[in-house]
């Protein structure tokens, strides 16, 4: 029977790592870990579970951190983990049937946990979790991609690329096999506080832009460099340059069109933005993402009929994403059909009560057809999910045009403790002991 070993890259991952190891303690033969710096109990906790551990310092590389570990496999395939990361529980049955086949690699879905109800990681957009594990008991969601994480051990096969490290390269440049895994990997470091996170997309910028100046004909390299800037800086140019270095590289690369449409839509430029989002591949893994982002596109251009066939697609691929369900509740509300609009609406906030701009959409939806003492309690419902001054300025709008004065007022005191600051809620205070309607400049047409 083929042997397997565990191949692992750490830094300060005493918290985690006593789980990752356990989850593979049955299935491998042996593990190797390369510790870049830790100053904690990692290296203690990994040679109790058994681990070869070795030092290498950090020089700003994962694949030549990964590689060093590669190095000592004795194993005739190699699994790799993070140490933030878990083996499936059913892996113990498949792997056995995996190790067997002809291939040289499998690509493994890795089900990365999220504390939001909704939302997308790349390309791929947000699914309920189902419960499956008790340490991801407590996250509303999870999205999906793959990657090469089971390989057989062979020389010429290694990682390339300084971050988003991957083997895929090589496997492919050898004209070998890749096939699926039929178990999954849990990953739980998208629950880690936002400081931290943020952290890290940091230090991914900076590897990214040296990775591309490496690998400046690698056009994932741009596509991941260009969502990067974007996501650290939202700073649309540079993102923009990015992705059209990668469309130049690749004219049909389904992850560059959708996040330039992204990007375009953010600035304003639905019709550009459209264009790109045609382009999307309607069998690629974007897909989900560009039915959504096209949906979006389309109504804010005023093509309501087809934002709507482009919404309803997003919500089959998207299994019900709350926010898609309240864009195409919307929708219909503005084409006229309100009763099933708001039926739409209603079944997005249940799905995600906490999530604010689903019911900010509810409360447009109300304005739109007139209800607006429905409309003032979805907004002041939007003061406890999302305080912040204009949260407060708009249901006191809301309420004023109700000729609820004393419940605007109360909203306003309330806003203006808790933001004493805030000129827009001083202005509103002062219109309203004037008798005047505060305004919330807020756009009722747009997805």
């Amino acid at each position: 029977m083929p042997t397997l070993g565990l191949s692992m890259i750490v830094k300060n991952e005493a918290l985690t790592l006593r789980f990752c190891l356990e989850s593979v303690r049955a299935a491998v033969s042996q593990i190797v870990v390369v510790d870049t710096g830790s100053t904690d109990d990692t290296v203690v906790i990994a040679r109790e579970m058994g681990a070869t551990v070795i030092s290498k310092p950090w020089n700003k590389d994962f694949a030549g951190a990964r590689n060093a570990g590669l190095q000592l496999m004795q194993t005739d395939w190699v699994l790799v983990l993070d140490a933030d990361e878990e083996l499936d529980i059913k892996a113990a049955t498949s792997l056995p049937g995996l190790l067997v086949g002809d291939a040289a690699g499998y690509l493994v879905p890795i089900r990365n946990y999220v504390p939001t109800a909704t939302g997308r990681g790349w390309d791929r957009v947000t699914v309920a979790n189902d419960g499956s594990h008790p340490r991801a008991k407590n996250a509303p969601a999870c999205f999906v991609h793959e990657n090469c994480r089971l390989f057989r051990r062979d020389p010429e096969i290694y990682f390339t690329g300084r971050v988003h490290e991957l083997v895929e390269h090589r496997i492919s440049a050898l004209n070998l096999r890749l096939s699926r895994a039929n178990f999954c990997i849990h990953h739980f470091g998208q629950l880690e506080a936002e400081e931290a996170r943020a952290r890290k997309a940091s230090a991914y910028l900076e590897l990214l832009r040296l990775k591309v100046r490496e690998m400046p004909d690698d056009a994932l390299a741009w596509v991941q460099l260009g969502l990067q800037e974007y996501e650290c800086s939202r700073e649309c140019q540079a993102a923009l340059q990015c992705f059209d270095r990668a469309l130049q590289l690749q004219p049909h690369a389904s992850e560059a069109w959708v996040f330039k449409g992204m990007v375009l839509l953010d600035a304003g430029q639905h019709q550009i933005a459209l264009e790109a989002l045609d382009r999307v591949d309607a069998s690629s893994p974007s897909k989900a993402l560009g039915a959504h982002l096209k949906g979006d596109a389309l109504h804010n251009l005023g093509r309501l009929e087809e934002a709507r066939a482009a919404y309803r697609r997003a919500v089959r691929l998207t299994q019900d994403d709350p926010v898609v369900l309240s864009k195409l509740g919307y929708t219909e509300v503005r084409m006229g059909q309100a009763r099933r609009g708001l039926e739409t609406l209603m079944r997005a906030a249940k799905a995600a009560p906490r999530t604010a701009e689903i019911r900010e959409r509810l409360m447009r939806a109300c304005i739109v057809l007139d209800r607006l003492p429905e409309a003032a309690e979805h907004a002041e419902e939007l003061t406890r999910i999302d305080s912040q001054p204009r949260s407060y300025l708009r249901a006191a709008s809301v309420w004023m045009q109700l000729e609820q004065k004393e419940k605007a007022s109360r909203l306003l005191e309330l806003g203006l403790k808790l933001f004493p600051a805030s000129t827009d809620l001083q202005r509103a205070w002062h219109e309203l002991s004037l008798g005047s309607t505060p305004n919330p400049r807020f756009a009722a047409g747009k997805a």
